[in-house]
């Protein structure tokens, strides 16, 4: 479900499988299979109308009796889990840098915005309130910009921290999500209207503290790494 990229523009999936049944705990025991979009079997419904990201296809994937030979197996037989971790050790980097350009995007438009925009005969960015809020949105937007580097200096050194990832991940989503709500506040009702923009960056925005392990996921890789195995 929710497959990104799913449907039509796909012509293959990595499908995490359960390899071993009798394994415990059951990731284990799951391997990960390279699977053609055109096998007998396999189906695809569109999820419908999305708030956000709608240039992104995003589908259900339906698997029937699909056979495909033991050489499309990826990686290592029943390391298909681990695999998929280092995977998002990387993904979520790129979440972060997405979920970065959307908050820099939504920021760029509002600061525009109230350096032309005239409101009781002076322009709105000398309104202290509004030099506040542009304040906090460039600091958090700072602030996600070098975790996220850092986090991706990191991996192109080789020094893989799934707790680095995590924090990047889910500090430059909240900030994604905060600026571009704080950029529909300083539009007021034009922030709205899908002329300005900055509503599209809103509803972009929120999918990034979903994707890839919503924050909640992020908060147990971090507390793991932070306190080892309690005994």
């Amino acid at each position: 479900m929710f497959i990104t990229n799913g449907g039509p523009l796909a012509g293959f999936y990595s499908v995490l499988c359960q390899t071993d049944p009798e394994a415990s705990p059951g990731y284990r025991g799951m391997s990960l299979i390279l699977v053609e979009a055109d096998r007998t079997g396999v189906s695809t419904t569109d999820v419908g109308a999305k708030m956000g990201i709608r240039m992104m296809h995003t589908a259900e994937v339906t698997f029937k009796d699909v056979r495909v030979p033991s050489s499309n197996l990826i990686g290592k037989e029943n390391k298909g889990f681990y695999q998929v971790l280092e995977f998002f050790d990387e993904s979520r980097i790129l979440i972060a840098a997405q979920a970065l350009g959307t908050a820099q995007g939504a920021f760029d438009r509002a600061l525009a915005y109230i350096k032309s925009r005239e409101q009781f005969g002076r322009k709105i960015a000398q309104f202290q309130v509004n030099q506040h809020k542009l304040a906090d949105m460039a600091t958090k937007i700072e602030m996600a910009r070098l975790m996220t580097y850092k986090a991706a200096w990191n991996f192109d050194q080789g020094r893989i921290d799934p707790k680095l990832t995590s924090m990047a991940k889910m500090a430059a989503a909240r900030a994604a999500v905060e600026v571009c709500d704080e950029a529909i506040q300083l539009l007021g009702g034009y922030g709205y209207m899908q002329e300005y923009e900055v509503e599209r960056f809103a509803r972009d925005a929120k999918i990034t503290e979903l994707y890839e392990g919503t924050r909640e996921i992020q908060k147990n890789t971090i507390a793991s790494a932070l306190l080892g195995k309690l005994k």
